[in-house]
């Protein structure tokens, strides 16, 4: 008996996605929080785990309490950092600033804050 291989990509979600999703520390659930998807957790199948940061928490850092993975089954898309203020997007980026593995989604949120600080600067003028 022959399977079908659909001919679409997996739903993956992009560095940089907006969510709600789980937080688990040392095996207790901590509620559902606000995170943002920093990559995948496996270059092999890339829908099938997603490291977060949970920004609310302070900055990335390896302790599990601000940085862990999550399954696509506990995910909740929001948004994208592209919906997020100018302040909050300054945060971001300094909250990713020790952080080289989120790279991508720092230098997007960075690129999003010089345009939204030129955009309101010459809104003044």
């Amino acid at each position: 008996m022959a399977t079908a291989v659909s001919p679409h990509p997996p739903n993956v979600l992009a560095a940089g996605t907006v969510v709600r999703c789980w937080h688990w520390v040392d095996g207790r659930n901590l509620g559902v929080r606000k995170a943002i998807v920093l990559g995948s957790y496996s270059a092999y199948d890339p829908a099938a785990c997603y490291w977060m940061w949970f920004y609310t928490l302070g900055p990335a850092s390896r302790d599990e309490h601000t940085v862990c993975h999550s399954f696509p089954r506990e995910i909740t898309t929001v948004g994208t950092v592209e919906d997020m203020s100018e302040r909050m997007l300054a945060k971001v980026v300094a909250g990713l600033a020790d952080f080289p593995e989120a790279s991508a989604v720092r230098d997007r949120a960075a690129a999003l804050v010089d345009h939204l600080r030129k955009a309101r600067l010459t809104r003044r003028r």
